[in-house]
């Protein structure tokens, strides 16, 4: 079973509960694959809700998480 708190602890390296972009390259790059730096940039943008240039548990939760469709009446 997928759990998103597993996920976030692989991602923050220095386990000081956030994501920083240089975390995100050295798990990429742990793991074979090799990024751009405007590549990771966009991941960035796209996790980083409040841009303060790190991610936080709840915006890795918010991005990661399935949304429920809105219902339409």
């Amino acid at each position: 079973m997928f759990s998103v708190y597993d996920a976030f602890k692989a991602c923050d390296v220095n386990g000081d509960g956030i994501v920083t972009k240089e975390e995100i390259r050295r798990l990429l790059d742990s793991r074979g694959y090799y990024v751009t730096d405007n590549e990771v940039s966009t991941l960035m943008e796209k996790f980083d809700k409040d841009r303060d240039g790190k991610i936080s548990y709840s915006e890795f939760m918010e991005e990661i998480l399935p949304k429920s469709p809105s219902k339409a009446y």
